[in-house]
């Protein structure tokens, strides 16, 4: 069974909490590591499951909440800023070179959906990253507001600057669900049936988690274009896809991976967004971990 460990990182401005799993019997020896990341929402609790893929593959495996969200600090509750997340990650690796039983030379990270494209601009930006993988992202934040109705999507737009005037005045951030079914006046930002079963069967119930999201968040997924990084990535790249993925187009991240140098790895599952992590998950995650030890090895 995996060592388990509850770790605490200083980064500028909060304090980010989460777990990190090691392989039975590797006390003493400096292992590779995997910094695993959730979808829009997900807490870190949501991925702790996972975990044992990786301490299988031989490595050590880093889960964490993002700021403002779950176990770590930061207000407002439930922002999810992309770059935000991005830069904090960089942190996180710096603590992680400090640790006398990781390796610093072999930092792999490893994502779905929005951590998949986190995990890319990171690998991008930070050349401590060995080997990326990641999971159905989506690489054009603006491509999110396809995701709403064309009169939701007017009514969500006009709430950002309201907001931003609220939080200017002191007043409690406004948010929105993140998982439902569409009623009036109450947007949602997920409603695909593939999603809601989802989270239900393995996120709703968590302490953890909280169905919404602050509506600046919005903002923030909208200006995230983590495509145009494509030939800045050097590191070994598995990218996995759903093939019909309208909620993180495929096509869009197809493109991005024909413009990333080699070396990668391209692979598909038949299906949407969710569909493919409700269906396939256990042989996703081992076959991911399994390239990702393989490449942190060599």
């Amino acid at each position: 069974m995996p060592i388990e460990e509850d770790v605490e990182f200083a980064v500028p401005g909060a304090t980010l909490r989460g777990r990190l799993f090691r392989p039975g019997g590797s006390a003493g020896t400096p292992l590779p590591v995997a910094v695993l990341q959730g979808g829009l929402g997900g807490p870190a609790e949501s991925v702790f499951p996972m975990a044992q893929g990786f301490t299988d593959a031989g490595l050590a495996c880093l889960i964490y909440d993002h700021r403002c969200t779950g176990y770590s600090d930061g207000e407002p509750r439930q922002l999810f800023d992309p770059w935000q997340q991005c830069r904090d990650l960089r942190h996180v690796i710096t603590h992680l070179t400090l640790r006398d039983d990781i390796d610093a030379g072999r930092i792999g990270l490893w994502g779905i959906s929005i951590g998949g494209a986190n995990s890319l601009f990171t690998a991008a930006m930070d050349r401590r990253v060995a080997a990326v993988v990641s999971l159905i992202p989506p690489v054009s934040g603006w491509s999110a507001r396809k995701l709403q109705p064309t009169g939701t999507m007017a009514e969500l737009d006009a709430l950002i600057p309201d907001d931003r005037q609220a939080q200017l005045r002191g007043e409690t951030a406004a948010t929105l669900r993140l998982h439902g079914r569409p009623e009036p006046g109450r947007p949602v930002m997920f409603s695909d049936e593939e999603g809601l079963e989802f989270v239900e069967n393995m996120i709703q119930g968590l302490p953890s988690f909280s169905n919404e999201i602050t509506v600046s968040t919005l903002d923030h997924l909208f200006e995230m274009e983590v495509r145009a990084y494509a030939e800045r990535i050097t590191a070994p790249l598995l990218m996995i896809l759903a093939s019909k993925d309208t909620v993180a187009p495929a096509e869009e991240a197809r493109e991005m991976f024909a413009r990333v140098p080699e070396p990668k790895e391209l692979i598909e599952y038949e299906g949407q967004h969710y569909e493919i992590l409700s269906k396939h998950l256990p042989e996703i995650v081992s076959r991911s971990a399994g390239w990702l030890g393989r490449t942190l090895k060599r």
